[in-house]
């Protein structure tokens, strides 16, 4: 937060890693996949465990992770500990609604080929 040159490098890398984390998941062009498409719903899954503990851990702690923003200004009249709390559960509802779109997306189109394959 001190430097905005390791700032950027640390969003750029965020950025980095989400994109290769999707890419076996959306196959943005067509390619051999490398694993079965079912495994892409264990994948999904599996990765969500990590961000669960991070959020259910920053929603549930009583003290401020980052002590550095007990110094920053309060967003909209809410004290460090509360914006952790409210920041901690958004990203445990956004990140748990993504993946489950993108299961249920996953499981129909298996679904749906596997419908045409039996019926040809």
């Amino acid at each position: 937060m001190q430097s905005s040159k390791w700032h950027f490098i640390e969003h750029a890398s965020f950025l980095t890693a989400g994109l290769l984390f999707w890419w076996p998941v959306i196959q943005p062009w067509p390619s051999v996949a490398h694993w079965p498409r079912w495994s892409m719903l264990l994948y999904l899954f599996f990765a969500t465990l990590p961000c669960d503990a991070l959020s259910g851990f920053l929603v549930f702690s009583d003290r401020v992770a980052y002590p550095m923003y007990l110094c920053t200004p309060h967003n909209g009249g809410l004290s460090p500990l509360a914006d952790q709390q409210c920041a901690a559960a958004l990203m445990w509802t956004c990140v748990t609604v993504v993946f489950l779109v993108a299961g249920t997306f996953l499981s129909t189109q298996m679904l749906s080929l596997r419908k045409e394959a039996i019926s040809i």
